[in-house]
C-alpha cells in the first residue's frame, strides 16, 4: 500500500469510528433526562451493530495509525503526530475497558433479570460520560493524524 492510500485510509478509518462516538455523545443530553424504561429500550435495542461494528473501526484505525507511525518513523512531524493519534486510540479503547464496559455489563444485568437497577442512573451516567470523554480523545487523536498527513507530507524547511 503507498502512503497515500495508506493516509486515506487512515483518516477515513479515524473519522468513522469517531463519527460512532460523536453520536452517543450528541445523545447525551437527551437520553439523561429518560426514565428507565425508554432508556433500557434504547440500549437494548439500538445499539447492535454498534456493538458488531464499533470494535472493527476502532481496530482497523488503530492498525491503520500504527502502521503510518511506524512508516514514518524518519519524518520529525509525521512520526510524532501519527505515534499520538494512535496513542489516543489506546487510550480511548482503555477508557471504554474501564469506564464504559463495566457500564454495559451492568446494564445488560437489567435485561436478565426484567427489573430496573437500583443503580440505573449511575450507569446511565458512566455509560453516557464515557462516550463522550472518549469522543474527546477521538478528537485528538485525529486532529494530530490529520496534521501528520497534512504537514508531514509537506516538504521540510
Amino acid at each position: 500500500m503507498n502512503r497515500t492510500t495508506l493516509q486515506v485510509a487512515c483518516l477515513l478509518f479515524a473519522a468513522l469510528a469517531m463519527g460512532m462516538h460523536l453520536a452517543h455523545a450528541l445523545e447525551l443530553h437527551p437520553k439523561l433526562q429518560w426514565g428507565p424504561e425508554l432508556y433500557f429500550a434504547v440500549q437494548s435495542t439500538l445499539y447492535k451493530w454498534f456493538g458488531i461494528i464499533g470494535p472493527l473501526l476502532e481496530i482497523a484505525a488503530l492498525v491503520l495509525i500504527a502502521v503510518l507511525a511506524y512508516a514514518s518513523r524518519a519524518n520529525r512531524v509525521m512520526f510524532p503526530c501519527a505515534a499520538f493519534s494512535a496513542g489516543m486510540l489506546v487510550v480511548g479503547l482503555g477508557v471504554w475497558a474501564a469506564v464504559v464496559m463495566p457500564a454495559n455489563i451492568g446494564l445488560s444485568t437489567w435485561a436478565i433479570t426484567r427489573s430496573t437497577p437500583d443503580d440505573w442512573m449511575a450507569l446511565r451516567a458512566q455509560w453516557q460520560f464515557g462516550q463522550a470523554g472518549i469522543l474527546g480523545l477521538h478528537l485528538l487523536g485525529f486532529c494530530a493524524l490529520a496534521t501528520a498527513v497534512v504537514r508531514g507530507a509537506a516538504p521540510a524547511r
